[in-house]
């Protein structure tokens, strides 16, 4: 599955980060993704409210979570935020089987 991370440095971070490279950085994200089973496909620094955006494919939502844990724990990061991909025609499935057999209070 792929999930896209967005993150906000903590100060700490951000002044790590001044000796630093997008070099090092990709091979940290690449690092943290092998070691969840998956793979880094695309590191990004962003301006606006956040600083960094990476895309990765992960073996399962547990293992994005943890990820996602092990990287906040860190200190590094004042705000992080997971956005697993959706698989919008089996949600649409999952709706609409809902939607036939679903009777509303006083309707069963």
């Amino acid at each position: 599955m792929r999930v896209l991370y967005i993150g906000m440095y903590s100060e700490a971070g951000l002044e790590g980060l001044e000796s630093s490279s997008l070099a090092k950085r990709k091979e940290a994200a690449a690092s943290i993704a092998k070691a969840a089973g998956g793979e880094l496909l695309d590191l990004m620094y962003l301006q606006g409210d956040y600083d960094m955006a990476a895309l990765m494919e992960l073996p399962s939502i547990e293992a994005a979570s943890g990820l996602l844990k092990a990287v906040n724990d860190s200190g590094a990061w004042e705000d992080m935020m997971m956005f697993p991909e959706f698989d919008l025609d089996e949600g649409l499935k999952a709706i609409n089987a809902v939607k036939s057999s679903y009777k509303t209070p006083g309707k069963e």
